[in-house]
């Protein structure tokens, strides 16, 4: 049998996509009727049985390339990124997308790594590229058993050009930190042009590896005369920025592992760990400061590597009137900042999916949802914007989150009702675009800083016209009863519902249901899981007397005293369950708890 992408028909697409989605993901709600869609030949069939949630269809075609990677599906594939979901997604949304992906490759053997194909090649942003280039070569089984066989593919299609963003895809190889990986990559950096290697020099992962750092020396090294123009600062900025970025007492200079094993027994790791040959930031510092010193006095003036040298920790010997003094015209070796309010646009709700845990503002209110496998803090402030204060909504999670800003700004401290008419025009603007809203579940918990019971009653006037209040109240204040703020035994509860529901479903012949023995694997020992007892209930939308009682429940300093802890061991917890390179750059929760101290919020429960 065949099995072709197929083009969609003409126009239907294009009508689709201005439909917000209706539900959760099929692949999450219904993995096995997912997968069985995925299967039906012609795309118009798909688009029909996927269409009430159009995230569903890019997920499919994605899915199904990584499935029978067959040639002539890479075009209308590739179609499909470039015309529906380049133009119509946030990079939050094709991140969310990706994350999606990863979780299918990593659980499904008969899903190659070929799905992140379309993210490498397509997309143009420089994380979702660059991830997925880690991921890929990462996870991806070896070819003739040559370590290097999935490096090289993503260095043909460099060649080749076949990736949109070179110097992302170049800069997630770097920044592996293989010596083997980095030899092969040297013959193209030429390849890449100024705002290439840009791209390609801000890609670390938060580890320090000798392969990386050397390969930016050598480069520097390699230019003469007036250093290429910009190229120079360009090269030395990357050398600074690895070392500004490193979140971890040691340089490795050994070997990676290709690929990536994923349960690995402690004998195993020990292994690994001494294949990476760690030694102190110190030490190394030391060996390369002579070919550092070198380089800053080769350098004509005004010279940029007395700031690479000062990141490194050494004193630069260059007379300060020789040092170069970064504007707007030259190119900085220090890292882009996150988000600052001079970039935010005035007058308009605006989006920004950038990192920040600094500057000058207030939380008003928390809420999260308590989940071991995506624990999710949610918040609406006050921000300092252009010397004005703007409300904003903000979403974190381990791998990224999101802000959004409300149009209205003022030089004074904005009242209560200002705050609700804010926090209402965001939730207007994500739910007209098909995006996620602040209350699109039931929260695990709601705080109001310092109890503020006004607060509270906003919290309680957007939940009741938000997404959140067509949910299933019946079962939610059943939950509460049997599992109060205990969130790691109610997961468990879910879970094994989820996997005996599954269990029940007739499966047919040579159907391998490796989703259900990736959870026993995972959550088998565990007794939450292993001894889940599950509530009984009878469904209902939200009510006066339901909200009401659910709230006095999570009103309490019980409750909201436990959740914050509970939050914090979910999160670090997820991070550990990573793939190594996304938990490497993962959001800790020193971050969170970093930034809910900058903005005031009250810890002390």
């Amino acid at each position: 049998m065949e099995h072709p992408t197929g083009n969609f028909p003409e126009g239907v697409m294009e009508s689709k996509m201005t439909a917000p989605a209706a539900r959760p993901f099929l692949l999450r709600d219904d993995p096995q009727k997912f997968m069985k869609l995925i299967l039906l030949d012609t795309a118009e069939e798909r688009l029909d049985a996927l269409s009430s949630n159009i995230d569903d269809v890019i997920l499919c075609e994605i899915i199904r390339y990584g499935l029978f990677n067959e040639t002539e599906m890479i075009g209308p594939l590739a179609q499909l990124y470039e015309e529906q979901v380049l133009p119509n997604y946030s990079e939050d949304r094709r991140r969310d997308l990706y994350r999606h992906i990863v979780e299918v490759v990593e659980n499904l053997k008969p899903i190659s790594v070929n799905a992140f194909l379309p993210f490498i090649a397509e997309d143009d942003s420089q994380g979702i590229v660059s991830t997925a280039v880690i991921d890929y070569v990462s996870l991806g089984p070896l070819t003739d058993d040559d370590p290097m066989s999935r490096p090289k593919d993503i260095i043909g299609m460099i060649e080749s050009g076949g990736i949109k963003n070179d110097g992302a895809a170049f800069g997630g190889l770097l920044h592996l930190g293989d010596a083997r990986l980095c030899k092969l990559l040297w013959p193209i950096r030429n390849l890449l042009d100024l705002e290439e290697v840009n791209v390609a020099v801000k890609c670390p992962t938060g580890f320090l590896y000798s392969a990386s750092v050397e390969f930016e020396i050598d480069w520097l090294e390699g230019m003469e005369g007036d250093l290429q123009d910009g190229l120079f600062g360009a090269v030395a900025s990357g050398l600074a920025l690895q070392h500004r970025m490193n979140t971890f007492d040691a340089v490795f200079t050994g070997q990676r592992q290709f690929p990536v094993p994923k349960h690995d027994s402690p004998k195993d790791q020990k292994r690994h760990r001494e294949m990476q040959k760690p030694v102190s930031i110190e030490e190394y510092t030391n060996r390369i400061a002579p070919r550092l010193y070198a380089l800053e006095r080769t350098e004509p003036p005004p010279r940029v590597m007395p700031h690479v040298l000062t990141e490194w920790e050494l004193t630069p010997v260059t007379d300060p009137g020789e040092t170069v003094e970064f504007d707007d015209r030259h190119q900085s070796p220090k890292p882009p900042k996150p988000i600052t309010p001079d970039v935010i646009a005035d007058d308009q709700i605006a989006e920004s999916d950038e990192e920040w845990f600094d500057g000058e503002g207030v939380i008003y209110l928390s809420w999260g949802i308590l989940n071991p496998n995506g624990p999710t803090l949610y918040c609406l402030g006050l921000r300092r914007i252009n010397g004005k204060w703007r409300v904003f909504f903000r979403w974190l999670h381990m791998l990224g989150g999101c802000t959004y800003y409300a149009a209205k700004s003022d030089e004074d401290e904005p009242n209560y009702n200002d705050i609700f008419e804010g926090a209402v025009s965001i939730e207007n603007y994500l739910s007209e675009r098909g995006l996620p809203t602040p209350f699109e579940v039931i929260p695990s918990f709601v705080i109001s800083n310092g109890g503020d019971a006004t607060i509270k009653e906003i919290a309680k006037r957007l939940m009741s016209t938000d997404a959140a209040s067509s949910q299933d109240w019946g079962r939610e204040i059943a939950y509460l009863e049997a599992f109060g703020h205990d969130y790691f035994s109610r997961a468990g509860s879910e879970i094994r519902l989820f996997y005996e529901t599954e269990k029940t479903k007739p499966i047919k012949e040579g159907e391998d249901r490796d989703d259900l023995k990736f959870l026993e694997a995972r959550y088998g020992h565990i007794p939450a899981f292993k001894d889940a007892i599950f509530p009984q209930f009878e469904s209902s939308e939200m009510t006066e007397t339901l909200f009401n009682q659910w709230w006095e429940t999570i009103d309490t300093v019980e409750h909201r005293g436990s959740a914050i802890p509970q939050l914090a061991e979910m999160w670090r917890g997820a991070i550990t369950i990573l793939p190594a390179e996304m938990a490497e750059t993962a959001v800790t929760f020193e971050q969170v708890i970093d930034f809910l101290s900058a903005y005031h919020f009250d810890l002390s429960e």
